[in-house]
């Protein structure tokens, strides 16, 4: 397990879960189009890593998990309510994110616990409509022991020579162990 692997997972959950459907992009460049809209993007700006130990390389590690969800709302014909369109959308994105992720049984079998979320939605009437964009942020804590590392290179041992301290005048005993390779 590591931090694509979870960002991977985060990814298959969104798809077709969200108004966003089958727009959901990691990775990908950040700019985006209103002909785009709405659309979640995927990202894993941070990973900490807490030792288990001094004997094998174990850990619990934390990786943030970032879903950017973006949409647009226009003003209707009769009244500007635009930026209330699209702050209601936001909202209603961001409850479907987390059930999506947090109901995930591939990413909750696999991981120990979802240790934080915290989000913030921002409105913008800088543009021809309003657009809005959520920021999501998911600490997702799992277990990384030896088997998720790269083996240790390390010259094989081809074999053993053993001699043992005697008594001055004792004949000191040897044994040479050769290892098959």
């Amino acid at each position: 397990m590591n931090s694509a692997i979870v960002r991977d997972l985060v990814v298959t959950a969104l798809i077709g879960k969200t108004d966003a459907a089958a727009r959901v992009y990691s990775p990908r460049d950040w700019p985006t189009a209103e002909e785009m809209y709405p659309l979640i993007l995927v990202q894993t700006p941070f990973e900490e890593k807490n030792s288990l130990g001094l004997a094998a390389p174990q850990f619990n590690t934390v990786t943030t998990v970032r879903i950017t969800g973006r949409l647009q709302a226009l003003d209707g014909t009769v009244e500007n309510d635009g930026a209330q369109k699209a702050e209601t959308a936001l909202e209603r994105l961001r409850e479907q994110v987390e059930r999506a992720v947090i109901n995930s049984t591939d990413l909750t079998r696999q991981i120990q616990q979802f240790v934080r979320v915290r989000s913030t939605i921002d409105v913008n009437s800088g543009g021809e409509g309003h657009t809005a964009q959520l920021l999501m942020e998911l600490d997702i804590e799992y277990y990384q022991g030896p088997e998720d590392f790269y083996p240790i290179t390390a010259t094989p041992l081809a074999g053993i020579d053993i001699t043992t301290v005697m008594p001055d005048g004792t004949t000191e005993p040897l044994a040479t162990i050769d290892l098959p390779q």
